[in-house]
């Protein structure tokens, strides 16, 4: 008995071992994979050139309509209304939402743009858009999606204009840092500067698409109404809407379009300015990845049945973890491996490297200016109030966590001092 007792002991105490052996190869592959990911495919996209050219003969074909929608204060978005109202592109109108906005003064009065006050708080960007859509002027194509804190040069919508003439009903414009003076600020231009190229530009280089940022975003009108549509449904039945773009970007894939990423179509976007904002931001973004995961895998699933590249390798990008967790997690990874296998270690070892590496390259393909590059060494003080965003997760599913805007800025002072950095792309917008 004893002997069938120890028996019985060794079998279970190798099962379990088996077991965790097996989780952890599994865990170290998929974060293997992700570190190399980025790099990999930003280093293919080098070799293929942008399939949509700055010239074209073409009439423009598409007609804006461009919906701002500000929360509680709409001071912030006077100088985004003027520089839409600046662009060089014809056929635009600019629409402002007003959203819980108490006496709303309208400073800007021209035929190119409408204030839309809603009679009661929406409390909702989805409710903010489908008010703004209900009450279009005249018959618009497309939709341009903004953030009241946003800046464009007046090129953006011809730039954008060129994408839809080439097919493309969903076109992301090239969303960075409007303010890099600070600390923080320049941490968070960081990840927009590194996003911007790993998940937009390049998957959309090698034949599959851009994902979405939620502002900067072009969209043909009715494929935006029905989706629209639907997070209305979501919105009454639970009160809040939680990252909209990402499911309208699955959606689309889903459905067969592939996803347009215009570098040109430069648009500005305030990043944060103090450690208070980083938990609440971060709160939201990691809500949205868990949230749309189950949905990305199942697009995945698709593609491969279908032998649809681009719906297979966006699902694959957008189911790359947050940095945060995949760094965190393999270095946990890394420190169980010593205990299990140190081959899991070594291994996940070469793919942080190779990580550093191309997060150091993707940043200079993509020509991060200086004050965001001299922030590298800063990036801990960023990580820990990321690690608080994990407290903030449940709370987006009931919270708006509306980011506040302060960096109020004309487009002018922004171009003249940020122009330089994009004279690799002059040849779209000179006249």
């Amino acid at each position: 008995m004893v002997e069938m007792a120890n028996l019985w002991v060794d079998l279970l105490y190798n099962h379990q071992t088996s077991s965790v052996l097996g989780i952890l190869i599994f865990l170290s592959l998929v974060c293997g994979f992700y570190l190399v990911f980025p790099f990999t495919i930003s280093l293919v996209s080098l070799f293929l050139p942008d399939e949509v050219k700055p010239d074209s003969s073409q009439e423009s074909v598409s007609d804006f309509a461009c919906i701002i929608t500000a929360y509680k204060d709409i001071d912030m978005a006077w100088p985004l209304v003027r520089s839409l109202l600046a662009q060089r592109y014809p056929n635009f109108h600019v629409y402002l939402v007003a959203d819980a906005v108490q006496h709303p003064f309208q400073q800007i009065f021209d035929p190119k743009f409408s204030l839309l006050v809603p009679p009661a708080a929406l409390n909702s960007k989805v409710a903010s858009l489908d008010y703004a859509l209900n009450h279009l002027l005249g018959t618009h194509t497309h939709v341009v999606v903004f953030d009241p804190d946003n800046l464009v040069p007046d090129h953006f919508l011809a730039v954008i204009d060129r994408y839809h003439q080439a097919g493309f009903a969903l076109v992301q414009g090239k969303r960075i840092a409007k303010n890099i003076d600070s600390t923080y600020a320049a941490l968070d231009a960081l990840g927009e500067y590194y996003y911007d190229y790993a998940v937009r530009k390049a998957p959309y280089l090698i034949g599959s698409s851009s994902t979405i940022a939620g502002s900067g975003m072009s969209i043909q009108m009715d494929l935006y109404k029905e989706n629209i549509a639907g997070e209305m449904e979501e919105f009454r039945q639970k009160g809040v809407v939680v990252s909209e773009d990402k499911s309208l970007q699955l959606q689309m894939v889903n459905r067969g379009y592939r996803i347009g990423y215009a570098a040109a179509a430069i648009i500005f976007d305030e990043k944060i300015r103090s450690s208070e904002q980083i938990g609440k931001q971060r709160g939201r973004w990691l809500n949205s990845y868990f949230r749309h995961s189950i949905q990305a895998l199942g697009a995945f699933g698709r593609g491969v049945l279908r032998a649809d590249w681009n719906a297979m390798l966006f699902s694959v990008a957008v189911l790359m973890p947050p940095m945060v967790v995949l760094v965190g997690l393999s270095f946990l990874l890394m420190f169980v491996g010593l205990f299990v296998k140190i081959a899991v270690t070594l291994s996940l070892l070469a793919a942080l490297s190779t990580f550093v590496v191309g997060f150091l390259g993707i940043l200079l393909l993509n020509r991060a200016p200086r004050p965001v590059l001299a922030a590298i060494p800063q990036i801990p003080r960023f990580v820990l109030g990321q690690i608080s965003g994990f407290l903030n997760i449940k709370r987006a599913n009931k919270d708006f966590m509306a980011t506040e805007h302060t960096y109020k800025v004309e487009i002018e002072d922004v171009w003249q001092a940020r122009s330089k950095e994009f004279g690799y792309l002059a040849r779209w917008w000179r006249k």
